[in-house]
């Protein structure tokens, strides 16, 4: 099944309990729902229980956006336990509700060398890893495409780490791929190439159910400045084709500002070319 879902809770219920934004969700017809814990990993253990119930009944899938000041390649020691304290708080929020991914970005360069910045990050998210084995926590590391060319990040960074981490899986950001190659995604085969390459290095299970991002963006020479409604660039409709095409189950959240409503047009999009 295709899953499309927002990126928190749809505009109407701000400052909702988060098992009625995944009600609500689920009552529009969306299948997925990415909780933001970009401010840092705030949610009580009974709503988090309720919010699991309600999504597994529902059967609407959830993921979680971890803190944003997530740093993998900072050479700092107290950044690195900033970062490895945002990553497990995530991930003992995920096994609570239940869901399967965690998200984030995994950091900038600061004036090292992209092997620095990659070695820091893989040593960082091998603890990672570890920890999550010792504790029982069961989701997968999503490693988000980079937004910034200063960030570290991009799709060859995200695979190389993905072939060194059983628990990590590239999460695709269609609008940060189309920002840093400014304006780089126009067709159906910048899609398939995209698509084409994860398939070609980590192997054809990772685009099993593969968790995405999606909005329009507004960008300049160093990348990304901002996300805007869907029916701006990069454009929906070729990356809907290809899916329809080779009969992908990924699943898509909608970064736009309308979230929720830019979710149900993608995904009406893609049932008419069905």
């Amino acid at each position: 099944m295709m899953r499309f879902g927002p990126a928190g809770m749809p505009l109407e219920l701000k400052g909702r309990k988060l098992s009625e934004g995944i009600l609500y969700a689920y009552n529009e017809g969306l299948r997925a729902f990415e909780v933001e814990f970009v401010y840092g990993v705030r949610i009580r253990k009974e709503d988090a229980i309720e919010a699991a119930k309600i999504s597994k009944e529902k059967d609407v899938r959830l993921s979680c956006h971890g803190p944003y000041w997530v740093n993998c390649c900072s050479p700092i020691k107290a950044k690195q336990h900033t970062t490895m304290r945002n990553i497990m708080d995530t991930a003992r929020a995920a096994e609570i509700l239940g869901a399967k991914i965690i998200v984030f970005h995994p950091g900038f360069y600061q004036k090292q060398s992209k092997q620095q910045a990659f070695d820091n990050a893989l040593n960082i998210l091998k603890e990672a890893e570890k920890k999550m084995k010792e504790k029982k926590l069961s989701c997968y590391l999503g490693l988000e495409i980079a937004g910034k060319k200063s960030g570290f990040g991009q799709l060859d960074e995200i695979i190389e780490l993905c072939k060194k981490l059983k628990a990590a899986r590239p999460v695709i950001d269609f609008a940060h791929m189309h920002a840093v190659s400014n304006g780089g995604i126009k067709s159906k085969e910048d899609y398939e190439k995209i698509i084409n390459q994860i398939r070609k290095e980590l192997g054809p299970e990772y685009l099993k159910e593969m968790h995405c991002h999606f909005s329009g963006i507004v960008f300049s020479e160093k990348g990304e400045r901002y996300h805007i409604p869907v029916d701006g660039s990069p454009p929906f409709k070729p990356l809907a084709e290809l899916i329809a095409e080779k009969n992908y189950k990924f699943t898509i959240i909608s970064e736009s500002p309308y979230l929720d409503k830019d979710a149900l047009k993608m995904q009406k999009i893609l049932e008419h070319l069905k």
